[in-house]
């Protein structure tokens, strides 16, 4: 059994009584403790909603906040709402970002559109249905093609030759392989998306078939990442997958999976072996900000996360 890699996905929510600007410092210091605990990636979802309260949209600028904030954790969108966004800003911004710090800097892109019409309206094509691959495509010109479009359309995008974000296609299944090889991309399948129950097509030789079509192309693996949505329950009652839990506060339909500590560390095991994927990505429901990290450090204690920093330092010394 390999080691397990756990991040998190931030989208945004506390308490009701929270202004946007205390939701902001609430998420910082969430992920401070999240950097300090050693948990492998902290990821902000992009949403644009009608709550007065919402804390931001797009995330880039408080990725950037969070980033310089810490020290290891790996920091990026899940996902960059791409169909409403110029691909050359996307790109260009992000690896900005991850030349600044230090290859931190993870570009997530989704291919839903936001409920706000205003915004959708902005987008003249927003209907194609191929939009989403067209603006893969192009991001993915822009970081990997330097020197040609500094030749043919005198385009830089700073630094010149500067390291590129790590790039993620993020989806409810597998059947996007084709275009994540095609475009170097690594893969997040989320199993919390909906209000059904979990996806039991655990599809691992799909995966083993992905990874060795992409080491084929590229002549290296892809990083894999499972997302789902946790609900901490001390009492270890409730062991289920919940549709219906405090998180229906934020309006999202989302699957939930109630548990103790315990529990999550025998059910992320036992997803390790049937998915096949080392790493997970977890999204807390809970919304009071100190309980979030406490739940925090259960889960860096139940993991024992810490351990790897111990390791890494003994080995510098």
């Amino acid at each position: 059994m390999e080691k397990l890699s756990i991040g998190l996905l931030e989208m945004g929510y506390r308490e009701e009584n929270k202004t946007a600007l205390g939701t902001i410092q609430d998420i910082i210091e969430y992920a401070v403790h999240a950097d300090e605990l050693n948990f492998s990636r902290f990821w902000l979802t992009e949403h644009h909603d009608d709550d007065k309260d919402l804390p931001y949209g797009s995330p880039e600028m408080l990725i950037a906040l969070i980033v310089g904030m810490t020290e290891r954790i790996k920091v990026g969108a899940a996902g960059v709402l791409a169909k409403i966004h110029e691909p050359y800003f996307t790109a260009s911004n992000f690896k900005f970002l991850n030349n600044l710090f230090s290859n931190r800097i993870d570009l997530g892109l989704a291919k839903s559109s936001p409920d706000n019409h205003y915004l959708t309206d902005q987008v003249y094509d927003i209907n194609d249905k191929q939009l989403f691959d067209k603006k893969i495509e192009r991001i993915y010109n822009l970081l990997q093609n330097e020197l040609e479009n500094l030749q043919k359309n005198q385009i830089v995008l700073p630094p010149f030759g500067g390291t590129l974000p790590d790039l993620w296609y993020l989806s409810i299944s597998y059947r996007n392989f084709p275009d994540a090889i095609k475009y170097k991309m690594n893969y997040c399948r989320s199993i919390m998306h909906g209000s059904g129950l979990i996806d039991v097509n655990y599809n691992k030789d799909e995966l083993t078939m992905y990874k060795e079509m992409f080491y084929q192309e590229h002549n290296f693996l892809p990083q894999v990442t499972l997302a789902l949505g946790i609900s901490y329950d001390p009492s270890g009652s409730k062991n289920m997958i919940n549709t219906t839990s405090k998180f229906e506060a934020t309006k999202k339909s989302t699957t939930i999976h109630v548990s103790s500590m315990n529990q999550l560390y025998d059910l992320l095991h036992e997803y390790q072996i049937i998915y096949g994927i080392d790493e997970f990505i977890l999204m807390d429901t809970e919304i009071n900000n100190t309980q979030k990290i406490k739940n925090l450090q259960g889960i860096s204690d139940v993991f024992n996360l810490k351990k790897e920093i111990a390791n890494e330092t003994a080995a510098v010394i």
